[in-house]
């Protein structure tokens, strides 16, 4: 997740939201696991004047503090009003931050394609991982349940590996990675295609998986590793593992609303539908 000497503190957006307070209580259990600030931030659409916006962020930001002392009183809190647009400033933090975690979406998938989000807008540009905060009751804070890692071997998913098994290790969680395939995928190319014996090349697959995370599991010896290797589409069967999870790590390419409708994405079905927060690692 970066350097301590380049990058510094857990970012939550705060907009007065309850989405927003619960995002803010479970990223300072995140901030106490890693040893870092908390940095409750508000993002005003214009400079300060008589309408009452940087005295309305002032308050949202007490009732924030408030919940996260009240949840977690040993973290330490660092507030911040910044003037801008709220997605364009948070990805500007990103450069700076080790994480930021943000309430849920408030839009649907359609409507983020024509009504930017600033969730999803954050997710595909920051420079640092996205947390988007999701569930029904959504979680207060990191607990025993399993983290889950979507992995198709990109470069992207490398990164989303490493963030993934160190956060797992902070917070003393099993972790499960899941990788996905379809017939179509391997009929026509690849080496999956001299496989006709499916049971077979599962285990190919998932013998394949465990050496690729070699690696970091001897970084992180203490973290409990379980492999899933499954026939079927990425976003379906990920939110299915979203249901008895605490938090799902991915990797996204950053597309944009429309291209994501066109091509598919997978963050960003999660980003709208994850029973559970999403980790969204772009860079």
């Amino acid at each position: 997740m970066g350097t301590a000497s380049t990058r510094r503190g857990i970012v939550a957006g705060i907009d007065g939201s309850d989405s927003a307070l619960g995002a803010a209580r479970w990223a300072a259990s995140i901030a106490l696991r890693f040893g870092e600030p908390l940095q409750l931030t508000h993002v005003v659409p214009e400079r300060p004047s008589s309408n009452g916006t940087t005295s309305d962020g002032g308050k949202a930001l007490d009732a924030a503090e408030a919940a996260v002392r009240a949840a977690q009183p040993e973290v330490v809190v660092e507030r911040t009003i910044e003037v801008g647009k709220p997605a364009q400033t948070l990805v500007e933090m990103s450069g700076a931050a080790r994480m930021i975690v943000l309430g849920h979406t408030t839009t649907s998938e359609l409507q983020s394609m024509f009504a930017r989000s600033d969730v999803v807008h954050t997710a595909n540009h920051a420079h640092c991982p996205v947390v988007s905060w999701r569930g029904e009751p959504g979680p207060p804070e990191l607990d025993g349940k399993p983290i889950v890692l979507g992995v198709d071997g990109s470069a992207l998913s490398a990164k989303a590996i490493a963030h993934a098994f160190e956060i797992a290790d902070k917070a003393g969680a099993p972790l499960t990675a899941v990788h996905t395939w379809t017939e179509q995928s391997t009929l026509t190319y690849g080496e999956g295609s001299r496989f006709t014996d499916w049971d077979a090349y599962q285990e190919h697959r998932t013998a394949e998986l465990a050496e690729s995370l070699a690696g970091h599991r001897e970084k992180h010896p203490d973290v409990e590793i379980s492999y899933s290797v499954e026939r079927g589409k990425p976003d379906v069967l990920l939110l299915e593992h979203s249901a008895h999870a605490q938090l799902v790590v991915v990797g996204s390419h950053g597309r944009s609303t429309i291209a994501s409708a066109l091509l598919g994405s997978t963050s960003q079905n999660l980003i709208h539908h994850s029973m559970c927060p999403v980790l969204i690692c772009r860079s």
